[in-house]
């Protein structure tokens, strides 16, 4: 169906056509009707933030818009409008409290890794060599916690499974951390 022709439909129809029909055209549309109210979440949420995480807000933003497209039930008395708007600001709040908390805190404190020279004699290209060279310079100690801790484990989890004190966790990721301030500098 010509583009044209669905600028009459009602976001909910649009949204039923794109959802249960699976109509690209048709999400199209509608992403095209609130494209600009996406943007304008994950512009105001990264304010709040203190950070410039916008373009990563913006797509947690799509996938919240996508997420409903496919979830909407009119018979929820809801609008289209209101519903999306919610499911956005849902996940949006959620990538926040996630970004905030310092979960995934190596990937929100993430290095450029195109040619980023981490020595005299080593530039670094692909995201392969950027991080066999990142955790060339942990040592075992510190590589445990780092896999531990992005599998979400607590610091008394990790500490338990290591045998140490959850001080020698703190430690251990606080040099985590220098380290990687260390190669940011560079």
């Amino acid at each position: 169906m010509p583009i044209n022709s669905l600028s009459s439909k009602s976001d909910a129809e649009l949204a039923f056509m794109a959802s249960v029909n699976d109509d690209q055209e048709a999400f199209a549309c509608l992403f095209g009707r609130f494209n600009a109210m996406i943007h304008a979440k994950a512009v105001e949420k990264s304010r709040l933030c203190g950070s410039d995480i916008t373009d990563d807000l913006a797509q947690e933003a799509a996938i919240g818009f996508l997420n409903a497209v496919r979830s909407y039930d009119p018979s929820k008395g809801a609008s289209f409008r209101t519903y999306a708007e919610r499911c956005v600001d849902n996940i949006l709040s959620s990538a926040i409290r996630t970004y905030l908390s310092g979960k995934n805190s190596l990937l929100n404190e993430h290095l450029q890794y195109d040619a980023v020279n981490l020595s005299d004699d080593l530039i670094v290209s692909t995201p392969d060599e950027f991080a066999m060279s990142v955790l060339a310079g942990l040592s075992d100690l510190e590589k445990s916690v780092v896999d531990m801790r992005l599998r979400d484990m607590s610091y008394e989890e990790t500490a338990k499974a290591l045998g140490i004190s959850v001080k020698s966790v703190d430690n251990a990721i606080q040099r985590v951390r220098q380290k990687f301030k260390s190669l940011k500098k560079n």
